[in-house]
C-alpha cells in the first residue's frame, strides 16, 4: 500500500468500479456513503456529503477525495444540493490539503445543436435546468483551483454503460425490456451517432488523472471508445446475445410526456431528450493523447459484459 488514501464519496457503479481498480493497484481506499452497502470487501464509511462536518471528519486521513455520488434524478434536488455538495468537497480539500477529483457528465454543454466532436473546450450554454447545475458546479470546482490554489481536476464522461449499471438510459429503456423478451424502446432516434463510456474505463481513467500532478486545473473527457456508434446498433448488439427482437420501438415526445406523469425518471428524462435527437459524439482525444499506453473497450465486448452481468448465474 502507499502512504495515502483515496476517499470515494458515493459508493454507485463508478466509485465501487473506482475501489476495485484502486485496490487492484494496492492503493489504500474507503468508499463513503449514507448508508454502507453490507456484503462489499471494499473498507466503507458512513457519511452523508450534505453534512459538511460529517465530511471533514470522514477525510481528515484521506489524500484524494472523489465524488462520484449521485442525487435523486430530479431538477429541484439538483439546484437544491449540489451546491452543498461541492461546498463541502471543498472545505474539506481546503482544510485537509485534499486532492479534488469530480465525476461529472455532459450536461453542462450547449446550446443546441451540439459542436461535433464534444471536446472539452464546447461552449457551456445548456438548454436545461440540469445543465445549469452542472455548469454551475464546473464553474465553482475551477474557481477554486484558480483563485484558491487547491487541486481540483473534473473528469466526465458520456451516458455510460457496463456491468451492473441499471441507473442508465441504454438499461432502463432497453436492456431490461430485453431481459423480459421484449423489444427496446428509446427517447429520441436510434439512428444518430452516440457515444457510451465503459464505466471500468472511466474508473480506470479516474485514477490515471488523480494521480497525475501535471492532470489538476483542468477538465478532462474520461476515455471513451470511438468511433461512436449508433444506439440502434448497441441494442442490436445486446438484443442478439438475450435472444430478443431486435427492433426498437421509438418512444415520440408526446408519448414519454404523457408516461410521465405515472414514470418520474420519463418526465425528468424530457430535459436530456435533445442529446438523443442528434449525433453526440464524445471526443476523448486529449486522454488518450496523455496516455497512449491506456487501453478502451470495445462496444461489442463491453456491451457482452453488461449482459453477462444481468444473466441469472
Amino acid at each position: 500500500m502507499t502512504g495515502e488514501l483515496h476517499l470515494i464519496v458515493g459508493d454507485g457503479v463508478v466509485g465501487r468500479a473506482t475501489a476495485d481498480e484502486l485496490a487492484r493497484r494496492g492503493i489504500a481506499h474507503a468508499l463513503a456513503s449514507r448508508t454502507p452497502s453490507p456484503g462489499l470487501a471494499t473498507p466503507q464509511r458512513r457519511v452523508d456529503a450534505l453534512d459538511a462536518q460529517a465530511l471533514l471528519a470522514a477525510s481528515a486521513d484521506a489524500s484524494h477525495l472523489y465524488l462520484t455520488l449521485g442525487l435523486p434524478y430530479d431538477t429541484r434536488v439538483w439546484e437544491r444540493d449540489w451546491p452543498r455538495v461541492i461546498e463541502n468537497a471543498i472545505a474539506a480539500a481546503r482544510r485537509h490539503d485534499l486532492r479534488l477529483v469530480m465525476f461529472d457528465n455532459a450536461y453542462g454543454y450547449g446550446p443546441v445543436p451540439l459542436q461535433q466532436p464534444i471536446r472539452e473546450d464546447h461552449p457551456q450554454q445548456p438548454p436545461s435546468r440540469k445543465g445549469l447545475v452542472r455548469k454551475a458546479i464546473g464553474q465553482r470546482l475551477m474557481q477554486a483551483a484558480q483563485q484558491d490554489g487547491l487541486s481540483v481536476l473534473i473528469a466526465r464522461a458520456s451516458d455510460f454503460y457496463g456491468p451492473d449499471v441499471r441507473g442508465a438510459l441504454l438499461y432502463a429503456s432497453a436492456i431490461e425490456r430485453q431481459l423480459r423478451g421484449k423489444k427496446a424502446q428509446w427517447l429520441g432516434d436510434p439512428d444518430r451517432l452516440h457515444s457510451y463510456t465503459y464505466v471500468p474505463d472511466a474508473a480506470r481513467g479516474l485514477i490515471e488523472l488523480a494521480l497525475d500532478d501535471g492532470a489538476y486545473g483542468q477538465v478532462w473527457h474520461l476515455p471513451t471508445m470511438a468511433p461512436a456508434p449508433t444506439s440502434r446498433t448497441l441494442l442490436q448488439m445486446s438484443a442478439r446475445l438475450l435472444g430478443a427482437p431486435d427492433g426498437v420501438q421509438v418512444l415520440p415526445a408526446p408519448m414519454q410526456s404523457a408516461l410521465g406523469l405515472f414514470v418520474p425518471i420519463l418526465r425528468e428524462l424530457r430535459a436530456i431528450r435533445y442529446q438523443h435527437e442528434q449525433d453526440f459524439v464524445f471526443s476523448s482525444e486529449r486522454f488518450v493523447q496523455r496516455y497512449p499506453g491506456f487501453r478502451i473497450t470495445p462496444y461489442q465486448e463491453g456491451i457482452e459484459a453488461m449482459v453477462r452481468s444481468f444473466r441469472p448465474a
